[in-house]
């Protein structure tokens, strides 16, 4: 569900993706719910939940729901974002005009499908 990106894959995200910075936490996506995007995570901090506990802090780096938003699968954790965090969105045209540009985006991608 979570991935960590290298810097000058995160550049090239971020040409695509919209970014949104949070001034207060907030849900970012529900477990069990199918994402209609990914989250690329800029700055700041999300707690990855599982029945209403913290399984997990993830920061600067992060990919959510690739896999599950190129599966059309349910997140198996809930996401809440803290205050002050940046979150690049990426659609899943945004990640296919990737894959296609960057053939080493699109092997690390296609493993995440495959694991």
């Amino acid at each position: 569900m979570v991935t960590s990106i290298e810097e000058q894959i995160i550049d090239k995200l971020l040409r695509r993706g919209e970014r949104i910075t949070y001034s207060a936490t907030s849900n970012l996506f529900y477990e069990g719910q199918i994402p209609v995007v990914a989250y690329l995570i800029l700055s700041g901090n999300v707690h990855l939940t599982k029945n209403k506990k913290i399984k997990s802090t993830i920061g600067p780096g992060s990919l959510i729901g690739v896999k599950e938003l190129m599966k059309n699968d349910a997140v198996e954790f809930s996401a809440v974002i803290m205050p002050e965090t940046e979150v690049c969105f990426l659609s899943r045209s945004d990640i296919f005009d990737i894959m296609e540009e960057r053939s080493d985006l699109s092997e690390h991608i296609n493993q995440l499908l495959t694991a």
